[in-house]
């Protein structure tokens, strides 16, 4: 016969994050879901009503197993409601330049890299952010020029810290196969292969035309990519993450390329063999809407277990980032020296036909859109389709949702849209973006304060591998926003029901995660400080002790 426990948590601080915002002090789980919480003598008073009733019912004793943990604070899991998969468990095989600051220390970067591969191996380097280069003359993508000079005898890949601009050597140039002969007719029309004066590709490129360069990236071997994926898992569960909104590509027609045909198999491999900790709801991003519902099929099919992995909606793109200069903006960007404005990558009818063909199929529109003029375009679309909204109809969310004007929040409000947004980019960004978009517009950039207050539901997500998934730094960004539109901060609470209770909306899921109630799956994380009670610019330090999914634990910190 199995061995069963109620688990009693006790001595802690716990904030629940349901609607009241309610405190407790004790917390009864039993298998996988929360029997009770609130008052310790409540709870005890609760376990042996239930211990009695249980025995009599099934005939043999349960046991009680307490847990004093010691004054901790306890939270919901977290839900990161937006993140990639594939390319997060593809990092951490690939060369990281997330922390280089100039040209020579991307060269040092890449020549350490060629002592340690095979004569013409491709090196691989990922998340450069040449917008922190220390030196102002050298905020500037390298094209293959620079490159060139770094290696010149193998294949050389760089892809930007948003993943929305790559650039490659004259080597890797070659390999693909393009030259001024055929530029103009390799250049996708939702993209850029960009050119010199004399109309030769300098080895940049954007969006869609990225997705191209990606199909001729290498991948590892599959032992290699399931270490990668366990520590991926652990990574995240270290955070106190248990629940993940997961961008899958399906097929080789979208913005991953052929490298995102792979992720969904690949995906499909690790939980069955069981390295995932964390559950998956399923965004597709995919032309073809109509293949969801065997998808979503195939999918519940991989685990038995209730709203283990599901698929919840399809993913769509409506423009590029501000790091690429290719968000969709009504006017030119501040630092553009030719007036660009960004620019959309599927039109507004394509958009309209796609929504409505997934939306009256029953799925939730998750919708990419930074720039102020795709946010609008977005918004209108989905007035188009949603008509009246109502509380059966499929959820509709935009994700980043970075450029946000009053009339767009108006709109989206009406409409109950849902904004999808990522914190961390203000760490990543808060030292060049006013540059970037000019004084006028920053007041109305990453308007978390201004959503909330529009009674738009905002939930938060990492967009990893893009930001870290470190929820408490993102957390510190929407308090703190690093003096970026101060105006626009909001209130710890605010910032962890985000991450919580809100994240859980945006995955269709409130009923049964994102706080700390009765029925709920107990999926929960034991703090070391209350955030609550932390210094804004602490909040971003606070330790997390322990993990729980589903009422396992599935990380202790051992330091």
């Amino acid at each position: 016969m199995k061995h069963l426990t109620v688990k009693l948590f006790y001595n802690c601080e716990i904030l629940t994050l349901d609607q009241n915002n309610s405190k407790a002090e004790a917390m009864a789980i039993f298998q996988d879901k929360i029997l009770e919480v609130g008052i310790e003598n409540h709870i005890r008073n609760e376990i042996n009503q239930f211990i009695e009733n249980y025995n009599a019912k099934y005939g043999y004793k349960l046991e009680l197993q307490e847990q004093n943990l010691g004054g901790a604070c306890v939270v919901p899991g977290f839900i990161d409601a937006h993140m990639h998969p594939g390319f997060y468990v593809y990092k951490k095989t690939q060369l990281d330049l997330s922390r280089v600051k100039s040209y020579a220390e991307l060269h040092t970067v890449l020549q350490q890299a060629h002592k340690l591969r095979q004569p013409g191996e491709c090196i691989v380097g990922l998340d450069l952010i040449e917008d922190t280069f220390e030196n102002l003359t050298e905020r500037h993508f390298p094209d293959r020029y620079a490159l060139d000079k770094m290696c010149l005898d193998r294949p050389v890949f760089i892809f930007r810290h948003d993943g929305h601009i790559c650039s490659v050597n004259s080597i890797f140039l070659k390999q693909i196969g393009i030259d001024s002969s055929n530029v103009k007719e390799m250049t996708p029309e939702s993209g850029e292969i960009r050119v010199d004066p004399q109309g030769n590709p300098i080895g940049i490129f954007t969006e869609k035309a990225a997705a191209f360069v990606l199909g001729a990236i290498p991948i590892p071997n599959s032992d290699r990519l399931k270490e990668a994926g366990v520590e991926a898992s652990a990574e995240l569960a270290s955070f106190g993450i248990t629940t993940c909104g997961v961008i899958v590509q399906y097929g080789n027609v979208g913005i991953e390329g052929e490298a995102g045909a792979m992720v969904l198999p690949l995906l499909e491999l690790f939980i069955k063999e069981g390295l995932i900790k964390q559950d998956y709801v399923f965004y597709i991003s995919t032309n073809r809407p109509k293949v969801l519902k065997r998808i979503k099929r195939s999918i519940q099919k991989l685990d038995a277990r209730e709203n283990r992995f599901v698929l919840a909606g399809i993913k769509t793109y409506a423009d590029g980032s501000f790091g690429a200069s290719t968000a969709c903006l009504f006017e030119p960007f501040a630092d553009s020296p030719d007036g660009a404005t960004g620019f959309m990558v599927a039109k507004k009818e394509e958009l309209h036909a796609l929504f409505k063909e997934a939306y009256d199929l029953g799925f939730q529109i998750a919708c990419h859109a930074i720039g102020d003029k795709a946010n609008r375009i977005v918004v209108d679309v989905f007035k188009d389709i949603i008509g009246e909204p109502s509380n059966e109809s499929p959820r509709c969310r935009i994700e980043h949702a970075s450029l946000l004007t009053d009339d767009i929040l108006t709109d989206a409000s009406n409409l109950g849209i849902i904004m999808v947004c990522q914190p961390a980019f203000i760490n990543s960004e808060y030292t060049w973006l006013e540059k970037r978009l000019g004084s006028k517009r920053l007041k109305y950039t990453y308007p978390f304060r201004s959503i909330i207050d529009a009674g738009i539901i905002l939930a938060g997500a990492s967009d990893a591998p893009v930001e870290s998934v470190n929820v408490f730094k993102a957390i510190s960004a929407c308090v703190t926003r690093h003096n970026l539109v101060p105006e626009q901060a909001i209130t710890v609470m605010e910032a962890l029901r985000m991450f919580t209770y809100n994240a859980a909306y945006a995955l269709g899921q409130e009923d049964i995660k994102g706080s700390l109630e009765r029925g709920k799956l107990a999926d929960f994380v034991v703090l070391k400080q209350n955030p609550e009670k932390l210094p804004p610019d602490q909040l971003g330090n606070i330790k997390i002790l322990k993990t729980y999914h589903r009422g396992t634990q599935i990380f202790q910190n051992k330091t």
